[in-house]
């Protein structure tokens, strides 16, 4: 008998239901980007209006963020707002130190047509082939 059920709380699971405007892609390889100028981070997932990454320094809620990711037909660049950051756990820098992991949500404030086309072009209409 679990905890919850020893409580008389129902324990079944539930579907949650996606909040989302626009549903997110997996990277299919690895996609590095920078954030605040310099500071490296991995895509976890993105889509047209924001991104969840992965980043060795917590970033600040309601605040502005820029998000930079170089392809190898140009860069896209967008200004964010992180939505949300918390710890998630452990990693390696690039000096092979541990280092406590954040897991950041940005939404994208306004992205121009041409970087939305090479964002398209590189991640999201490649993700399910």
């Amino acid at each position: 008998m679990s905890p919850g059920e020893a409580l008389g709380l129902s324990t079944h699971r539930t579907a949650m239901m996606e909040r989302r405007a626009v549903p997110r892609v997996e990277p299919k390889q690895r996609l590095d980007a920078k954030v605040m100028a310099d500071q490296p981070a991995r895509i976890l997932d993105i889509s047209s209006r924001g991104a969840q990454i992965e980043v060795a320094d917590s970033l600040q809620p309601s605040r502005p963020c820029d998000l930079r990711i170089q392809f190898a037909d140009g860069e896209f660049a967008v200004r964010t707002t992180v939505r949300r950051c918390r710890v998630w756990g452990f990693g390696l820098d690039g000096r092979n130190q541990r280092v406590v992991l954040y897991r950041a949500g940005l939404e994208f404030d306004e992205v121009a047509p041409k970087c939305l086309a090479r964002l398209s072009s590189n991640v999201l209409f490649q993700a399910g082939t």
